[in-house]
């Protein structure tokens, strides 16, 4: 499978803006800017179409993606139980932000992502703690993307307990050469270990995760299909790493997660998914209630379409 798509055009950048200085402020305010351009026909059907098909189930990822509103912020909830053998721990600023997740094997502790290396002794390692999983029981880590937030502690693990770090071979490529024009990583990379290979596990113990090849935010970016166990029931879940995409590239990973069938949706950036609410509900969940991160096969495809027909949206709105 080629992981070329990192030549085509990406869709858009969504960007989080800070208050600019009063000064700037004054200026804006003297100097205002022309309403935006009202949408085309098309674009407004394409919202419509990604809004009937959001429905009950997607309505802050529409509004998100097609309508470009900003992404809620919660509440730092903690480290959290997900199901028997997955575990999630938000970052600094709450779900709004990069979540390491851990998943329990025989063989150890596999984490998706590392967080940032300013959050290791603050959040991961104490979050692991209160989670009662040991650190130093953790031998492999698959970084999603070659960005400081997800790789940042794994170069830490690598030196303190010999952990294996897996990224694709583009990203492993990424991080050592950084085109020109990248922004400076806030911390080094690990040292080049393991490659993940669409198609074939990533594998510790009794436990698989499947990489899929989502070109994007990053030349190698990772989508990661895996089983979790809840009871005696065994659900699959999804991550689609990062916000930036193309469209191939859902389009891609939505054809593994209706192979692997796909009914539970994380992100690593659980933005505009409904993260907090979900953890919450979690939480206050009684024995028997069901898990609110399992959304169905079904619901799952829809989590994918709202995002593709919001980025054929964006991709009209630029060419306007």
């Amino acid at each position: 499978m080629s992981i070329a798509w990192h030549r085509r055009l990406p869709l858009f950048v969504i960007l989080g803006m800070f208050a600019a200085a009063s000064l700037h402020a004054q200026q804006a305010a003297q100097n205002p800017k022309p309403a935006p351009k009202p949408d085309s026909p098309d674009v407004q059907a394409d919202i419509a179409k990604a809004k009937e098909i959001a429905g009950t189930a997607w309505p802050m990822e529409e509004h998100f993606f097609c309508d470009q509103q900003q992404a809620m912020k919660y509440p730092d909830p903690g480290p959290q139980k997900l199901f028997d053998n997955l575990y999630a721990i938000p970052g600094t600023y709450g779900p709004a932000n990069s979540v390491v997740y851990a998943i329990t094997t025989n063989k150890g502790i596999m984490l998706i992502d590392a967080g940032s290396m300013k959050d290791l002794d603050t959040i991961l390692l104490p979050g692991l703690k209160m989670l009662g999983l040991d650190p130093a029981n953790v031998k492999l880590i698959i970084v999603t993307h070659g960005h400081a937030d997800h790789y940042g502690a794994s170069s830490y693990f690598q030196e303190h307990y010999g952990t294996r770090v897996a990224l694709s071979a583009a990203d492993w490529d990424f991080m050592a050469n950084p085109p020109p024009g990248t922004p400076p990583q806030s911390s080094a990379p690990p040292k080049r270990d393991v490659i993940a290979v669409e198609g074939k596990p990533v594998v510790l113990g009794n436990e698989k995760v499947m990489p899929v090849y989502v070109p994007g935010h990053t030349p190698g970016a990772l989508g990661l299909i895996f089983p979790v166990k809840e009871g005696k029931k065994t659900h699959v879940v999804a991550i689609l790493g990062g916000v930036q995409q193309f469209l191939q590239s859902v389009a891609h990973f939505e054809e593994w997660t209706k192979k692997m069938k796909a009914d539970v949706e994380l992100q690593n950036h659980p933005l505009m998914d409904g993260f907090g609410d979900k953890l919450a509900a979690l939480r206050a969940a009684k024995p028997g209630d069901p898990n609110p991160f399992i959304v169905g096969r079904e619901n799952y495809s829809k989590f994918l379409d709202v995002m593709s027909v919001c980025f054929q949206a964006a991709l009209a709105r630029r060419a306007e």
